[in-house]
């Protein structure tokens, strides 16, 4: 049975073998569901305030 990770940007979960995994010089490892998340998180955007991120939906009770 494939792994799930969930997305460091939007909270997503998917399955392994998807996505990009992203791997910090301190050694962290940010996991991406999609190449949309990856590259705002490369430009420093904060996803409560990007509407399409779930996180952002659960902060307004949307």
């Amino acid at each position: 049975m494939p792994s799930s990770f969930q997305c460091s940007f939007c909270n997503k979960v998917f399955l392994s073998g998807e996505g990009i995994v992203y791997v910090k010089r301190d050694g962290s490892i940010l996991r991406f569901c999609s190449s949309k998340c990856f590259k705002n998180f490369k430009l420093g955007r904060n996803p409560r305030k990007v509407k399409w991120v779930v996180k952002a939906k659960q902060e307004t009770g949307k």
